[in-house]
């Protein structure tokens, strides 16, 4: 009877996967990088790092985000479709009081629940103006975090507007915390990425091995604006486009980060031991020479090169490795999939993530056939030059795609086309074919993955068919987008970007 007992006890603790010592994990994304720009798709792009990780693990061919940098995170850190939690439309922007929902508990809290120690640096993009929005907020989850808190900031002057660097303003200040604390002008005219390759390694440095470690890597590289320390760009000194090539650097740089990050894990004794994710947030910003070829379209769009995004899982509990995983996998899937399947733990049960870690990890068939893409109606209303205006909803199921309204989370992103990776400026690097003015889009991806044949007239009946399956997501989704506060100002906040004003 012992013996009995002992054997299921023994299936028990296998079930759950690491029911007695629970894995580091180092949670990594790549921020508006192109399905193009990893050396597995593009041998010009240089990411040993990366590929080494992506080579013993598995590639994940058919990993799908949201179009954008805040409805991608809040996808992520929630395991909802950003439409169910009033995270679609745009992105959350400073002036703006509103943020991720905090009655639902962030992927980190789940984890620190679980009795791990829980680190963040990089871009949180997830709202701050009130504290319960920040890193540190009660259900965020994180015991310390690092980094700006809007969707960038200038690499070298940690300065950002309400809008975002490159573009214009009137709202002006520093954007780096440290667990809260502003830290944006005590660390000007250091780069950005030296400052985050700093914290995470001092983490790692100072965390106890003996204690599960969560890490999310909220990656600034490779989003504009393009600029990058000279050593990194003279690695390409042979690509003639400017924006191309500081963008190839950038991406280079990220993965010598990744480099040192494994090789602090492996000093510290804790490498054997650690989980790796990596993926994009979204598509590549082309319009800066991203590349998201053979795909069609940008970051922002709802083609497939807005949403299709590079990624991989590595190391411990990965049981089958060096292969392509061609299923389809969602972000929204990696918070039930790391909670429930890799770790054992609980999660809600109206949750639209699955649990997907059998399907990545022992090369299993996937447990997803679809998912949604977008229900973003609220600001149809908006001029088609107004960057907030959108009118969008969206579906994938099986082979079918369906897209009505105007393909992309913005009015003012029309970038439809098929972009191959510009290295010389002598030729045209657009691929283009006309399309016929339409608010209906339907691709069979199987027999055509560029989406460069729109079928919705031959197909009614799958119009039809997808559109009832929008229905219910459509009575679901809702969009919390206030009016600008003037009380955001920097300028009453000690120059910084701050909570505490809504």
């Amino acid at each position: 009877m012992l013996k009995l007992l002992s054997l299921l006890l023994l299936a028990t603790c296998l079930s759950s996967g690491f029911a007695q010592k629970k894995p580091h994990i180092i949670y990594m994304i790549g921020d508006d990088m192109g399905w193009n720009d990893v050396s597995w798709h593009d041998q010009n792009v240089q990411t040993p790092n990366l590929a080494s990780l992506a080579e013993n693990g598995v590639k994940l061919d058919n990993f799908y985000t949201m179009a954008a940098c805040s409805p991608s995170r809040v996808a992520l850190m929630t395991g909802m479709y950003s439409s169910n939690v009033g995270g679609q439309h745009y992105t959350y922007l400073g002036h703006i009081p509103h943020g991720a929902p905090t009655y639902l508990p962030f992927l980190p809290k789940k984890l620190k629940d679980m009795g791990y120690q829980t680190y963040g640096v990089g871009k949180w993009h997830l709202g701050f103006c009130n504290e319960s929005y920040i890193p540190g907020g009660p259900n965020r989850g994180f015991d310390h975090y690092y980094g700006f808190y809007q969707g960038g900031a200038t690499y070298y002057e940690h300065v950002n507007n309400e809008n975002g660097p490159g573009f214009n303003g009137k709202y002006v200040g520093y954007d780096l915390h440290d667990d809260g604390v502003n830290v944006g002008v005590h660390a000007a005219c250091k780069y950005t990425s030296v400052l985050f390759e700093e914290k995470v390694l001092s983490n790692i440095e100072e965390h106890d091995p003996s204690e599960p470690m969560f890490h999310y890597v909220a990656f600034q590289l490779p989003h504009s604006p393009r600029v990058v320390p000279k050593q990194w760009e003279l690695v390409y000194n042979w690509i003639e486009n400017d924006n191309r090539r500081i963008y190839c650097a950038q991406v280079t740089y990220m993965d010598a980060i990744v480099g040192n990050i494994v090789s602090k894990l492996k000093e510290k004794g804790m490498y054997e031991d650690t989980l790796f994710v990596f993926h994009a947030d979204n598509g590549g910003d082309v319009m800066t020479q991203a590349a998201n070829w053979p795909y069609r379209g940008d970051k922002g769009t709802y083609f497939e090169g807005g949403i299709r995004g590079v990624g991989f899982m590595s190391g411990v509990g990965i049981k089958e490795t060096g292969y392509t995983h061609h299923g389809m996998f969602h972000i929204t899937d990696m918070y039930p999939t790391l909670i429930q399947g890799m770790l054992g733990g609980e999660v809600a049960d109206n949750l639209d993530g699955i649990d997907q870690w059998v399907p990545m990890s022992e090369n299993k068939p996937s447990n997803r056939n679809g998912f949604l893409i977008t229900v973003d109606t609220d600001m149809a209303h908006l001029p088609r030059d107004n960057v907030l205006g959108a009118n969008v909803t969206a579906i994938r199921e099986g082979d079918w795609k369906l897209m009505i309204g105007f393909p992309a989370f913005s009015y003012t992103y029309n970038e439809w086309d098929w972009y191959p990776p510009k290295y010389t400026d002598d030729v045209e690097n657009v691929e283009h074919i006309d399309s016929e003015e339409t608010d209906i889009w339907l691709f069979n991806l199987a027999e055509d993955p560029l989406e460069k044949d729109n079928v919705a007239d031959q197909h009614p009946d799958k119009v039809a068919e997808l559109r009832e399956l929008l229905k219910p997501y459509e009575a679901t989704a809702w969009n919390f987008w206030p009016e600008e506060d003037p009380a955001c100002d920097p300028a009453l906040h000690g120059e910084f970007w701050s909570t505490g004003w809504c």
